[in-house]
């Protein structure tokens, strides 16, 4: 803050005070014995202060300088208001943060309870079968090593629509429904806590029907998993960490490489039967979800 001359009264000190903030540049008045000190707040404005102060010193009641009362006090409404808003939206994130993980991300914690629930009615013999039944994206007979079903998805055609997105609830072992679910809790919960419930639950439904049907066009039904959901999470985190700095998302590297190294391994069958078409469509509609939304809030910004 730097000093850059005074007015002789404090209305023409108020006038030039209004005036300067409806031009962006904020000062500060002290009254000392008979003469009202103008300070300046940022450096960089200094020097334009001092001329807008050499001209209304020459000329207070140029026109420039006249009506700039009512702007001012709308300008200092606003600031008050939006300080307000900031203030109120921390208190509300640190009452969240208190709150236990299922109250403050439901749908993030209802994705992994379904899914734990599922894989351990599945450990029993007697459920097992009617679960996969139930849940696949499509009923299915099997016969030795030969599994028999329609292409044409006529479960779904007939009023089953759950089934376009019930396979993410099946798992198959320990560790398949364990990398899921934590990358879930991490990906999910991100996404639920800055952008609500509502858009996660929009953004699953939107990564799971595309990455189910291409891995049921790609091998059939004998597959399932929370993974190609992950990935599409991991998509629009990623894209809006890059194109969006104001998201407040961060994906960090080694995840980026993690993920990515794990995509393409799990390609080359080293991991054995994995659904990769699961995986490439959850990816895909993930990153697409995360580049679109970003350009079409900027498209707005700008008109």
């Amino acid at each position: 803050m730097r000093k850059i001359g005074s007015l002789p009264s404090g209305q023409q000190a108020k006038q030039f005070e209004d005036y300067l903030l409806t031009t962006g540049v904020e000062i500060k008045v002290e009254q000392s014995v008979d003469q009202w000190s103008i300070w300046v707040f940022d450096e960089d404005q200094i020097e334009h202060a001092k001329q807008e102060l050499q001209e209304f010193s020459a000329n207070p009641d140029a026109e420039k300088f006249q009506g700039a009362a009512r702007k001012a006090d709308a300008i200092r409404e606003s600031k008050i208001k939006k300080a307000a808003d900031t203030a109120r939206k921390q208190v509300n994130v640190r009452d969240t943060w208190n709150q236990p993980f299922t109250s403050r991300c439901p749908v993030t914690s209802m994705l992994i309870g379904v899914s734990v629930v599922v894989f351990l009615l599945m450990q029993s013999n007697e459920f097992n079968s009617e679960i996969r039944q139930e849940l696949s994206i499509s009923s299915f007979q099997v016969s030795g090593n030969m599994i028999r079903y329609s292409p044409y998805l006529l479960d779904i055609r007939e009023g089953e629509v759950w089934r376009l997105v019930t396979p993410i609830f099946l798992h198959f072992s320990i560790l398949h429904i364990l990398f899921n679910c934590m990358m879930c809790y991490q990906l999910g919960g991100a996404i639920e806590f800055n952008r609500g419930s509502v858009k996660l639950a929009l953004l699953v439904l939107l990564t799971a029907i595309p990455s189910n049907v291409a891995q049921f066009y790609w091998s059939g039904p004998s597959f399932g998993g929370l993974s190609g959901v992950v990935y599409g999470m991991f998509g629009y985190m990623w894209m809006k960490s890059q194109f969006d700095p104001q998201s407040s998302f961060f994906i960090p590297p080694n995840m980026v490489v993690i993920l990515i190294g794990w995509f393409f391994l799990c390609m080359t069958g080293v991991m054995g039967p994995v659904a990769n078409m699961a995986h490439a469509g959850g990816l895909g509609m993930g990153m697409l979800l995360g580049v679109g939304t970003t350009f079409l809030k900027q498209a707005r910004k700008s008109t």
